[in-house]
């Protein structure tokens, strides 16, 4: 038996569509009356039936979407620049920070984010735009796929300051969740959108974008960063991404890992490098919205970052110098920057894990860690002891005073 309801349904749609594709010049009844006759006789509707039909027909019309509303220069609102730190992070914007593996990015932005959720002053802003800011507390939203919170990301916080721990909120490598959000996706607006944290920092980029991005389309990076910017204006949040760099030789713009879209959709870019065993730097190397500042110098001592001073050098000064050094035996080499990545830890230790990373991400190989971290013991350098059982098993390297 035929269902009169669903051929009634069927002859709309095919109305409709007619007159969407052009087929029939006349208005909707006519084209339900040339669909009605291509019917079965038997099954066709009576001119009542199809003139009923018009207010039916409403409910398959997609309605019209309003026009964008485009203001003139006129009605625009001129507003100042806000800052989330004075000169240096502004708010509402995505800001860049960088830097090779070991060069302290992860205690750096644990000092930034210690500092906003206590409303203390950050180790390279100056006491007197400190004290005109005249900051509050506030809450801090940080990602990272690369520690642990329990085991590393808390300790090196409570290190830096008095945080407020409440107003900080955490995503680690140990959460199975971290790994959903991804920057462009409903997860990361729904997050910032129930936490609304005035500052959201994620490290590293690279762990959260969707699996398979080209780094090096520049219109597929530009999409993902023109998109955190308009989340930090949709929801009055500010965003402070890190990243790898690229190979020493670079600068500027260069310098940023795998896509210079990053640097080019930034306001701030900020790049981190070391002067010597001891000494850091933080290099603003790029500002649109006001003057560059100075370069930081600082040292990390037992996990803490420690203000040194400031120089009018910046990242590309530092990288001439470093390269301008003759390179050594790689072995000796290596065992240096164990001891630089190992003094700039908390007590001197660091997971093998997390040494080895360290190690291959500044292009040496693993098997040249192996050899440097074996002869390091032969010479009573370093100590290791393993904890743990099972899964949680580790080694921890300690460097011998």
């Amino acid at each position: 038996m035929i269902d009169r309801n669903q051929t009634k349904e069927q002859l709309i749609k095919n109305s409709l569509r007619a007159l969407n594709n052009g087929s029939y010049k006349g208005d909707l009844l006519s084209a339900l009356e040339i669909e009605n006759r291509k019917l079965n006789k038997n099954i066709q509707f009576s001119q009542q039936e199809l003139s009923d039909m018009l207010i039916e027909a409403f409910e398959y019309i997609p309605p019209v979407e309003e026009p964008p509303i485009i203001n003139t220069l006129d009605m625009i609102i001129e507003k100042p620049t806000e800052w989330l730190i004075t000169n240096y992070i502004p708010k509402n914007e995505v800001t860049i920070l960088c830097g090779d593996g070991g060069t302290g990015k992860g205690f750096v932005s644990s000092a930034i984010t210690s500092a906003i959720s206590s409303g203390e002053q950050v180790f390279f802003e100056s006491e007197e735009e400190y004290l005109k800011q005249n900051r509050q507390p506030q809450k801090v939203l940080f990602i990272s796929s690369e520690e642990d919170i329990s085991k590393v990301t808390k300790r090196k916080m409570k290190l830096q300051g008095n945080a407020i721990e409440k107003n900080i909120y955490v995503l680690g490598a140990e959460n199975e969740y971290t790994y959903k959000v991804k920057i462009g996706s409903k997860e990361l607006e729904k997050l910032v959108h129930s936490i609304k944290p005035q500052l959201v920092i994620i490290d590293p980029i690279q762990a959260f974008l969707p699996p398979n991005t080209n780094m090096s389309d520049k219109t597929t990076m530009r999409d993902y960063m023109g998109g955190l910017k308009a989340l930090a204006v949709k929801e009055d949040t500010t965003f402070l991404i890190l990243s790898h760099t690229n190979k020493r030789e670079s600068y500027g713009r260069q310098r940023v890992g795998d896509s210079a879209e990053i640097w080019d959709a930034s306001r701030c870019v900020f790049i981190l490098g070391k002067v010597d065993d001891n000494t850091r730097y933080l290099s603003q190397e790029k500002n649109n919205l006001s003057k560059t500042q100075p370069t930081t110098l600082f040292e990390i001592f037992d996990g803490q970052v420690i203000f040194k001073g400031i120089t009018d050098k910046k990242d590309k000064d530092f990288s001439n110098a470093n390269f301008s050094k003759s390179k050594g035996n790689p072995i000796d080499e290596i065992m240096s920057f164990i001891k630089q990545v190992l003094k700039g830890n908390e007590n001197n230790q660091i997971t093998n894990k997390e040494l080895k990373e360290i190690i291959e991400n500044n292009g040496y190989s693993s098997r040249t860690y192996e050899r440097a971290k074996k002869q390091m013991k032969e010479n009573n350098d370093i100590t290791t002891k393993t904890t743990g059982k099972g899964k949680e098993r580790e080694m921890i390297i300690s460097l011998n005073k």
